[in-house]
């Protein structure tokens, strides 16, 4: 748990700094087995467990069924010249043999860039942009960006032939001005969207060794992704917007009615990402209105049905934002914001622990578990942040109460760090009571 902030009392950001957007990840639970052991003609609910069996055994070999129908299409609706390559690479790789993999791989995207645009009608883009992808999951970091950055360049299109890349060293490469018909080709939203994503990607791959790389890349997908959501970045880092956006809690995206080809997740991405690193830089005028943005689209004041994990992450930038503002000068004023923050998102959290938890058909989709961690994980943070808001008050027994509670949250959630913390604080805060 890094601290941020001088003095003695300190404010914590969320435990993993880095954005935690994820792609639902679906997975069957193992099925109970019945006992050999019952009499023939027993029943559950009423129903004989012969035919229940029966039906569970045919259900099983229709969905392995429907399985291998759709890894067999999925197959036949690449080029027959890349086909081959890529079915050896994905089984190399299941089978974890990477370095295999990333040969059949590699050599699939070579043979991709070789064919015309057409070749992989309809969707072209997205076909190839795909391979990049799978290959940047094998192979080595350096092979990885140069796959990435080759399928960004490709996407350019007639508009942006002359438009400089976000990393400004690196020009356009032999293969990308030697891709037939590319250079002619215009990306549909669907496409542009997957372009967004290489950026965010290359961003990511960045941000250890080169911040203005990283920050050129975010610029570039934050930009786009607004243009495509119907939005610009015109004043949206005006010192007039961002304090009307402090105060209300609004922004441009609360009453965005994305299409139904983008998600939360898609347009989310950049924008917090972009956030973190302005933070992490210490620009703070630039952090804060990405970060109010990217709360705006979790939690839209006028939507009631948000998931769990939508609340959770929302509550964890609120905690973020609130650390943001006690990076200036704690007036009275700047500390009322930044707990008006924070128990906001406390107030969130405990909302979400309170809804129900979801049924789960066979147990299909993403645990509850899951997407409730992440509350339980930014429970102590926030618990911890507020207690030295309090404790900046002269609140004592106030941020006891909020220090122990993150103590004890912390340790239910074998957060170390967050617990060594918290009992500095409450040793703190004791020493001060027994001196006033």
């Amino acid at each position: 748990m890094a601290a941020i902030g001088g003095g003695q009392c300190r404010l914590v950001r969320r435990l993993n700094s880095r954005p935690a957007w994820r792609q639902v990840i679906t997975r069957p639970v193992a099925c109970r087995g019945f006992s050999s052991t019952a009499p023939p003609h027993s029943t559950v609910g009423g129903v004989r467990v012969s035919k229940l069996f029966t039906a569970l055994l045919a259900l099983g070999i229709g969905a392995t069924g429907l399985g291998l129908y759709e890894f067999y299409t999925s197959f036949t609706l690449w080029p027959e010249q890349v086909r081959g390559d890529l079915r050896a690479g994905i089984k190399a790789r299941n089978q974890g043999d990477l370095s295999l993999s990333e040969r059949y791989i590699t050599r699939a995207f070579q043979t991709a860039l070789s064919l015309p645009y057409q070749t992989f009608a309809p969707c072209p883009y997205l076909k190839l942009s795909g391979i990049a992808s799978l290959l940047s999951e094998v192979a080595s970091d350096r092979h990885s960006r140069e796959a990435l950055q080759i399928a960004w360049e490709l996407g350019a299109g007639p508009s942006e032939q002359h438009s400089p890349s976000p990393d400004a060293e690196k020009t356009p490469s032999a293969v990308v001005e030697g891709a037939p018909g590319w250079s002619c080709y215009t990306l549909c939203k669907e496409e542009r969207l997957r372009r967004v994503a290489l950026a965010y990607k290359l961003g990511q791959m960045a941000s250890e060794r080169d911040l203005d790389e990283e920050e050129k890349w975010l610029i570039w997908a934050v930009e786009e992704v607004l243009r495509l959501s119907g939005l610009g970045m015109t004043n949206a880092n005006s010192d007039a917007n961002i304090k009307a956006q402090e105060n209300t809690g609004s922004s441009a995206l609360e009453d965005l009615e994305l299409p139904s080809w983008m998600s939360k997740t898609d347009l989310g991405a950049p924008l917090e990402a972009l956030g973190a690193l302005y933070a992490k830089k210490g620009r703070i005028e630039y952090a804060m209105p990405l970060y109010l943005q990217a709360i705006s689209l979790l939690l839209p004041p006028k939507e009631n049905n948000v998931s769990v994990e939508d609340r959770c992450r929302a509550a964890q930038l609120m905690n973020n934002l609130s650390e943001l503002i006690m990076r200036r000068t704690p007036t009275p004023e700047v500390r009322a914001q930044a707990e008006a923050w924070a128990r906001q998102a406390l107030g969130i959290i405990e909302r979400a622990q309170a809804q129900p938890k979801s049924s789960q058909w066979f147990g299909w989709g993403q645990p509850a578990d899951d997407a409730r961690e992440v509350c339980e994980q930014a429970l102590g943070v926030v618990l911890f942040n507020l207690g030295s808001l309090r404790e900046m008050s002269s609140d004592l027994d106030g941020a006891k109460k909020l220090f122990e509670k993150s103590a004890e949250q912390c340790s239910k959630m074998g957060i170390r760090e967050g617990v060594v913390e918290a009992q500095g604080a409450l040793r703190r805060v004791e020493k001060m009571k027994k001196v006033g």
